[in-house]
């Protein structure tokens, strides 16, 4: 018997697959804290979509992925990004996972307006990929989650991957941008690949950042938040800078996990969150341009 994992189990698209599937194979699924019931023929798998490595264990000995869009997605915590490109992250992860793990194949349910990029992320790395051939009505989707007894936050962009760069500079070039995009308004220091970032006016660094040479390599680049007086230690959770190459290495993921502020959440929502927003938002711009043709100060990096 065949063990499928589903994304999850309490959406519609997951209570029919159950179903439909539960007396000839071996089932799993993703699941959060409190979603569980043993009535259910299933195995409940608690990982992280967000990390690859809880992800590549979440696959072992997984015969079929099913992936397709549940509730498990819609997370408790603040998110920032569009829908779709939070989605090819966890595609990618999964797509990831599944070539680690030798999974036979990786079904999409494809819904009104499936991705072409989406079913191209989950076969890249070599797991064959079959799309269902009647697409599952798309109902409206949201962003604006309903709050936990915890508030972290995600924020999730895609921009594109500029033509001479590696994803490893593009993470590096991150902070020396930092650096220079508000010229004395935020210093970074940086040492042995520890970062200090200071905004005017406060006197300690607002964040501290190491480079995660352990989790970084084969196109995904990691930095830890590790302290400073805007960030404040999850339970269980390491609240991290992403940098991520998407296949075809045309664009690339920019992504902040399991952050949460020390800032109170309402002040937070109305002033940290818009800045950071912003801030990322010109990054794109930034390399947008990048893309097209270096700017000074690009060429001036690049020549370090």
């Amino acid at each position: 018997m065949k063990n499928v994992m589903l994304m999850g189990i309490h959406g519609r698209i997951g209570q029919h697959l159950y179903l439909e599937l539960k007396d000839t194979y071996r089932l799993h699924c993703f699941s959060g804290a409190g979603r569980e019931d043993d009535d259910l023929k299933i195995t409940y798998v608690k990982k992280d979509l967000f990390i690859l490595p809880e992800v590549e264990e979440a696959l072992e000995n997984i015969d079929i992925v099913i992936f397709f869009e549940d509730p498990i997605m819609r997370l408790n915590r603040l998110t920032q990004g569009r829908f779709d490109e939070i989605y090819l992250l966890i595609a990618d992860n999964i797509a990831r996972a599944s070539n680690t793990n030798h999974v036979e194949q990786i079904i999409y349910v494809g819904d009104e307006l499936a991705s072409e990029e989406l079913i191209d992320v989950l076969g890249a790395y070599g797991t064959p990929v079959q799309k269902t051939e009647t697409p599952v009505k798309r109902y409206g989707k949201t962003l604006s989650y309903k709050q936990s007894d915890y508030n972290n936050v995600r924020s999730i962009q895609k921009a594109p991957l500029p033509e001479t760069w590696t994803i490893e500079e593009v993470g590096k070039y991150y902070f020396a941008w930092l650096d220079e995009i508000l010229y004395k308004g935020i210093n970074v220091k940086e040492e042995n690949q520890h970062f200090q970032i200071s905004v005017i006016g406060i006197d300690d660094p607002v964040f501290m950042v190491k480079y995660d040479e352990e989790n970084s390599g084969g196109g995904v680049e990691i930095y830890k938040i590790i302290g400073g007086k805007m960030s404040k230690k999850y339970p269980n959770k390491q609240s991290r800078l992403e940098f991520r190459e998407m296949p075809g290495g045309e664009s690339f993921i920019m992504a902040l996990h399991d952050y949460e502020p020390k800032l109170p959440w309402i002040m937070y929502v109305f002033m940290q969150a818009p800045i950071h927003a912003l801030i990322n938002r010109i990054y794109q711009v930034e390399m947008v341009i990048n893309d097209a043709g270096m700017n000074e100060f690009t060429q001036k990096y690049k020549k370090k």
